[in-house]
């Protein structure tokens, strides 16, 4: 369990690194969107697939899939 919550404080602390300023005003439930497809990329790519543009087009993808959280 504890290694879980390391992994889940890790993502979160790189998408607030890679992110910055753009999560501000973001809808809790398009947060842990970000927080969740950031990490599934990340252990599953490589962090090395979390480029400008896959950031960019993960941040798109929530707001299209939560367009009432936007």
């Amino acid at each position: 369990m504890a290694f879980l919550d390391d992994d889940h404080a890790y993502v979160d602390q790189l998408v607030v690194e890679y992110y910055g300023d753009r999560l501000a005003g973001l809808a809790p439930d398009r947060l842990a969107a970000l927080h969740e497809l950031f990490g599934e990329v990340m252990w599953h790519e490589g962090i090395e697939a979390l480029t400008p543009h896959r950031l960019d087009a993960l941040l798109e993808f929530t707001a299209e899939e939560l367009p009432h959280a936007a």
